[in-house]
């Protein structure tokens, strides 16, 4: 069945574009990642790297790029992102043992601590915002040992029946 976008165009309607809601959509999805500005490409896998390096130096886990990806997303809010240049400075150029003190006397400790509280709850807070941005992958689970996510198995059926070791 022929549509009125299927009609040849006259030469004097030869500049004049039909396109369909859809088409248009199409293309515009189809646009390359590379139309975005120059800085916030190049920011990118920076911020990536360094959020990945600061994140593992406070915790003491090495997240994983997914992870890493996930929650910088989430908790790099462009109000923060001063905070985490100069938290992820201050966690580079600091030796662990001075590391408490050099965040306190810069004051980044609370900006530190909600990190920390979002990399072992898997819920980025922003605000009054909460995001669950990890559940299985949170490191509370890392951490407790003896217990495992809701929905997760803990192995072969009955596994539960011996005590833990």
């Amino acid at each position: 069945m022929a549509t009125r976008y299927d009609r040849a165009l006259p030469e004097t309607e030869a500049l004049n574009v039909i396109i369909d809601r859809r088409t248009l959509l199409k293309l515009l999805a189809s646009m390359p990642v590379t139309a975005l500005p120059i800085a916030v490409q190049a920011a990118t896998p920076s911020d990536g790297a360094a959020f990945e390096q600061t994140s593992q130096a406070l915790t003491g886990y090495a997240p994983s790029a997914t992870d890493t990806k996930a929650m910088l997303a989430a908790f790099a809010t462009p109000d923060r992102r001063a905070g985490l240049a100069r938290l992820a400075r201050v966690v580079a150029s600091t030796p662990a043992d001075r590391l408490d003190a050099a965040l306190r006397d810069d004051g980044l400790d609370k900006l530190a601590n909600d990190l920390v509280a979002a990399w072992y709850s898997g819920i980025a807070t922003n605000g009054k915002q909460q995001r669950l941005v990890l559940y299985t992958d949170a490191y509370v689970w890392f951490a407790m040992t003896f217990t495992k996510p809701m929905g997760v198995c803990g192995g072969v059926t009955g596994y539960w029946k011996d005590a833990p070791t």
